[in-house]
């Protein structure tokens, strides 16, 4: 049983889809009662009609026709599309972000802690875009909503600030202000990546041989800059990655590059 549960545990980690992780938890632990059941297929079937069609263009019938109920099943346990979708997009937010990969006891480098994290944040806003564009579009019409997705953003500072503590052995508050600082530039670049597309950034990082894991450990030679300057990256890295952290080094240090 508790191979299964530690089975069950791994492959939510794994996962990067949101509706792969809803499904899965579904058909691993299914509720008992079928009202509950029937929620959740709810659920599920919001997250789809989300991420093909969006906030403003879906409709409850497409909900209704994913799920297959009757439309007047919907009603029973949600009053509208907008209460439907803010309790998936609070979940995505409030359990499904916040899965990360298990603690190493150490063994990692900044960098590589760094690394696992942004690799996995690229992935799984690429596999959720859609999803992603329903936050924005829902942040700016319900209030409570946008400001649990700023709480969530606020918790990820916090925890980056309390790593560079523990490894540096220093007061937060600059760590904070940096970890703001980088979470809003990896915000706007995943806004132009994989978002809302960005054709000017995509034909730049196809020139320079870039995929997603290439830019994240880009981003990561950044984090590792400003948050453990007197710490090199461990591993090995993409060739594109290799050059850019050439012509990174010496403008770190106040030399131009050549």
């Amino acid at each position: 049983m508790k191979d299964c549960r530690n089975a069950r545990r791994q492959r939510k980690i794994m996962t990067v889809s949101y509706i792969e992780y809803l499904e899965s938890a579904y058909r691993d632990d299914p509720p008992k009662q079928k009202g509950q059941r029937t929620r959740e297929r709810i659920k599920i079937a919001t997250a789809k009609a989300l991420e093909r069609k969006g906030y403003h263009a879906m409709r409850v019938t497409d909900v209704t026709e994913i799920a297959e109920i009757a439309e007047g099943s919907f009603y029973i346990y949600f009053k509208d599309k907008t209460e439907v979708t803010l309790t998936v997009l609070t979940d995505l937010l409030n359990n499904f972000f916040k899965l990360e990969a298990p603690r190493d006891g150490g063994s990692r480098s900044a960098f590589q802690s760094i690394q696992l994290a942004n690799r996995r944040w690229i992935a799984v806003c690429r596999a959720n875009a859609g999803l992603m564009r329903c936050i924005l579009q829902v942040g700016d019409e319900a209030p409570e909503f946008s400001r649990l997705s700023q709480a969530a953003n606020s918790t990820w500072y916090r925890r980056i600030a309390e790593g560079v503590r523990r490894r540096r052995g220093e007061e937060t508050g600059n760590a904070m202000l940096a970890a703001y600082f980088l979470g809003g530039m990896m915000d706007e670049l995943v806004r132009r990546l994989v978002i809302y597309p960005d054709p000017e950034l995509h034909e730049l990082l196809t020139g320079l041989g870039m995929d997603d894991d290439a830019v994240a450990d880009a981003v990561s030679l950044i984090w590792l800059r400003v948050l453990h300057p007197d710490q090199a990256p461990r591993g090995a890295l993409p060739e594109a990655v290799t050059r850019f952290a050439d012509w990174l080094a010496p403008a770190a240090i106040g030399r131009n590059p050549s």
